[in-house]
């Protein structure tokens, strides 16, 4: 059973909006909560109708972390049985481009969830930080392999061992976010933008995704074959054949027509 802490609205337009609902207590990342992320995700993945991810949360918060509380007394064990990791792994390992949404905090697990995503926008409030280590412990679903990729090691290092606290523009200029908006636009901005990207070629996004994932992982000669691959595999694409006819015809193509 899905948790009511999480929604999901599908558009006509080829995205889904993931919603994470927990406002009262800042969105902070509970176990029901993560567990219907999961299912939900899940869910998108086999998805033929849904080619992109809006992921975005409700009230002033992206998310404030781990839920406190529920973690006070949870011991290793109870951890692996709950395996809030297996939450990041469905959003990490996503095949298809996920966009976040950030505004207010979006603090420990939520900013592994933050380093998970294709595309973040953030407002101009947004606040990025992994303060684990003022709490006793560290991040357990992915921040210490994801920062450094994403914004080099100096910064993450900086961020992960004394909980330095990130505004916006250093998240940007840092590579972190992608983009800055007014707080007033960013639901707006970031729903043209996933419409816009939902309207392009599924599988071609898919392809360029793994390719760009794979970067982080392989040596480059090994991805140079990987993206040859993928770009050969384009060939045969109705879309490919489409998105070049719609060109020489000076008209605007229709992808995704055979999903």
């Amino acid at each position: 059973m899905v948790s009511s802490m999480i929604h999901c609205a599908k558009h006509p337009s080829g995205y889904a909006e993931l919603v994470i609902d927990r406002p009262q207590a800042r969105n902070a990342l509970c176990v029901a909560l993560t567990d219907a992320m999961a299912q939900t995700l899940e869910r998108l993945r086999e998805d033929s109708e849904t080619r992109v991810v809006l992921l975005r949360s409700e009230g002033d918060h992206f998310a404030a972390g781990a839920d406190i509380r529920e973690m006070l007394d949870m011991s290793a064990e109870t951890a692996r049985a709950t395996d809030f990791a297996g939450c990041c792994v469905a959003l990490g390992d996503f095949p298809k481009p996920v966009i976040g949404l950030v505004q207010g905090y979006a603090l420990g697990g939520g900013c592994e969830l933050v380093e998970m995503c294709d595309i973040v926008l953030a407002a101009e409030n947004a606040v990025f930080s992994h303060p684990e280590i003022s709490l006793g412990t560290m991040p357990g679903a992915g921040g210490t392999q994801r920062l450094p990729r994403l914004i080099g090691t100096a910064k993450a290092m900086d961020m992960l061992l004394s909980g330095h606290r990130m505004d916006a523009i250093e998240a940007e200029r840092c590579g972190l976010v992608s983009r800055i908006v007014p707080p007033d636009r960013l639901l707006e901005e970031g729903r043209e933008y996933a419409s816009g990207l939902a309207a392009l070629s599924g599988t071609v996004l898919n392809s360029i995704k793994k390719a760009v994932r794979a970067s982080m992982e392989m040596p480059l000669k090994e991805g140079l074959k990987l993206e040859r691959a993928l770009f050969h595999q384009t060939l045969g694409l109705p879309d490919r054949q489409e998105g070049m006819r719609a060109f020489t015809e000076r008209r605007k193509p229709l992808f995704n027509a055979t999903r």
